[in-house]
């Protein structure tokens, strides 16, 4: 008779039937199924940064698993930055806005508050190039007309910082809001530096005049923070993540030193310090690196004597991901970069709409990305667990050996002289730019895969429509001139402040010029599908797509495997692949391809009908004209014989994809 479910003894022991596994008889079964392949090389990846992600992880992977790293809100703070995190409201849903045209953002803006977003990255610049044309105190009061900032804050991003700080602080001044403002003035003069690679003072008065904010801050408007010192810059430059979590600490020590030398109190100036880390379609590093900085940052906060160890983090998908072509993937990608941003313990996520690459995004752009957070949290609910990645031992060993590794390299910046220094000897852009190398390489061979791009490319895809916008120029007539005082202890972001309803941003920038200025090669702002998408700008722009014949030789169980990794691979450079019918009789195949309107042939099949009917139909291909002849697969014993019929290429997995489909544009100018 059959035990009572309540009953103490009929609990249900899943394993009871079967003898404990160890880890030397999974690796004897793995060995069986690998038949000889290297284990390392077959299911061991590396990172840029050169760590291992295994395929199965234990208790031993983990030193820390019988020391665990304490309760969410405690030191070292890998676990979250407050004890319930985002498990009560979710985390913070931000949107970036940048339309130039100052009305037209203000109504975008209120438009995304009213559907889900609890906060906003307002991206500003003069020019209206990169961000909403605020040229003037009442530009910026346009824009957030009827945002009710004491409720939803908004984080500053662009150049004058201090300017557009002094027009903000003047705006809550007028709203009586400076006490309840809990948003970001967004400076990172150091983020500037890297991105433009000049400044038009010295390094010296840059860092102070910022610290003066800060010290404003401290003192008039309790709940904001002054400094968002964010990766992107670096991320978007190649930078594996060891060195973007290590260029944004040594950057957030470096504003820690400023505000301190010029008179704040420890716990105040690491109240002024926030971050903003990317997170990309990489779901294990991304998690990592954002839980990896809570440790990093506490370790400085601890080291520096202040109480205060957590700060808060901002996670950004990456622009660096976008792609222009087929930009719908970019919607599983920043989903993916979401969800790690949620489950890592981000305090506010930001997600690029998916065709923010193309231009200013869309309205349906801006309504997927806010979307896609909602039905993280609300359907999925995702911010409902505290740390879901606590004790999972890949996630844990991970962050730590991600944290060991960040940490040296902030060490070596720290050995510079710190950020700056670091920067001016272009130390970063060196070590920067060496990961970029290898990570191209692997892009071009497509060892890292880009769908939509360099893998399963849609060449005759509907172009997406994309917003037109003017920025307004700016009021004609000259700008008043500035006086400035003392910078320190507020008194420069006192007199800007003063001055924020009469002074355009003209007379600011007038009056803060001076000194020797310094300069930089700036860090290169690169996406990953940059290189194939401009093999696709250019096959676009003939008058005729560009075709290659696909000569596929035998059957069709025959040529079926080779062909399609044929397809995609010209098709990533924008040609189009023309199916040949297959057969073996080369008159055949060459009069297929000459009628194909093709100018370029490729051979598909198997190597063993290769070594009976290669020759002749590469021979055979040239005969009627065919300006480049490839073979699909390595040339093994009969390379020889192929390169000297007329074979000008192979292509294979591994092999050197950027550089093929580059030569076959170079041919087509021919």
């Amino acid at each position: 008779m059959a035990k009572e479910t309540g009953s103490s003894d009929a609990a249900l022991k899943l394993a009871a039937d079967f003898p404990p596994a160890s880890d030397a008889q999974w690796m004897k079964l793995l060995e069986k199924v690998l038949a000889g392949a290297p284990f390392e090389k077959k299911l061991v990846s590396k990172t840029y940064d050169g760590l291992s992600i295994r395929p199965l992880y234990t208790r031993a992977d983990w030193p820390s698993a019988n020391d665990p790293s304490g309760l969410p809100g405690g030191a070292p703070f890998v676990r979250g930055g407050t004890l319930l995190a985002s498990a009560m409201n979710g985390w913070d849903i931000r949107q970036a806005h940048s339309h130039p045209d100052p009305a037209t953002a203000n109504t975008e803006i209120l438009q995304d508050l009213e559907n889900g977003v609890t906060s906003i990255t307002l991206k500003l610049c003069p020019e209206g190039k990169n961000g909403v044309a605020v040229n003037s105190y009442a530009d910026l009061a346009r824009t957030l007309d009827g945002v009710m900032l004491d409720l939803a804050p908004v984080s500053l991003e662009g150049y004058p910082s201090l300017v557009f700080a002094a027009y903000l602080i003047k705006l809550l001044e007028k709203r009586g809001q400076m006490a309840a403002y809990a948003g970001n003035f967004g400076l990172d003069v150091l983020s500037v530096f890297a991105a433009k690679g000049r400044i038009t003072s010295d390094p010296e008065t840059a860092r102070a005049r910022v610290a003066d904010l800060a010290s404003y801050a401290a003192k008039h408007l309790p709940k904001a923070r002054t400094y968002n010192v964010s990766s992107a810059v670096y991320h978007s430059a190649g930078a594996s993540e060891a060195q973007e979590l290590a260029c944004v600490l040594a950057s957030a020590v470096e504003y820690l030193r400023a505000m301190t030398d010029n008179g704040l109190d420890l716990e105040a100036a690491v109240q002024q310090i926030a971050f903003t880390i990317t997170a990309d379609a990489d779901m294990f590093l991304s998690v990592a690196k954002i839980r990896a900085l809570r440790k990093m940052w506490a370790r400085v906060a601890e080291a520096s004597g202040a109480d205060n160890r957590s700060t808060p983090i901002t996670a950004l998908t990456a622009p660096r991901m976008m792609s222009r072509r087929d930009p719908w993937v970019n919607i599983l990608r920043s989903t993916v970069a979401c969800f790690s941003a949620g489950i890592a313990g981000a305090d506010a996520v930001t997600v690029l709409p998916f065709d923010s690459a193309l231009g200013v995004p869309s309205d349906l752009g801006r309504r997927i990305a806010r979307n896609t957070q909602i039905v993280l949290q609300e359907e999925s609910g995702l911010g409902k667990v505290i740390d879901p990645a606590g004790g999972a031992w890949m996630f844990e060993t991970l962050t730590d050996e991600l944290a060991d590794k960040a940490w040296g390299f902030f060490q070596e910046i720290e050995r510079q002289g710190g950020m700056m220094k670091a920067l001016m000897a272009e130390f970063i852009s060196a070590k920067i730019a060496a990961v970029q190398a290898e990570r191209s390489k692997n892009l071009a061979k497509r060892k890292d895969a880009l769908t939509g791009v360099s893998e399963f490319p849609n060449v005759h895809e509907a172009p997406v429509a994309t917003a037109k916008t003017n920025a307004p120029k700016a009021a004609a007539g000259s700008a008043p001139a500035l006086t400035l005082p003392e910078t320190g202890r507020g008194k420069l972001t006192a007199a800007f402040v003063a001055a924020a309803e009469t002074a355009p941003i003209a007379s600011y920038v007038a009056a803060l010029k001076g000194g020797t200025g310094a300069s930089i090669p700036p860090l290169p702002n690169l996406r990953l599908a940059q290189d194939f998408e401009k093999l696709r700008d250019a096959a676009d722009s003939y008058r005729q797509r560009p075709k290659v014949y696909l000569a596929n030789l035998g059957t069709v169980a025959d040529f079926t495997a080779r062909a399609t990794f044929a397809k995609n691979f010209y098709e990533a450079g924008g040609f189009e692949a023309i199916s040949g019918a297959g057969g073996t009789d080369a008159a055949a195949v060459a009069t297929d391809f000459k009628t194909s309107g093709a100018r370029f042939a490729v051979i598909a099949s198997t190597d063993a009908v290769y070594a009976e009917h290669a020759v002749n139909v590469v021979k055979a291909l040239k005969d009627v004209g065919a300006g480049a002849v490839h073979l699909a697969g390595r040339g093994g014993e009969l390379e020889a014989a192929l390169k000297a019929a007329g074979v000008d290429d192979f292509i294979f997995i591994g092999c050197d994809v950027l550089g093929v489909l580059n030569a076959l544009h170079a041919r087509m100018g021919k």
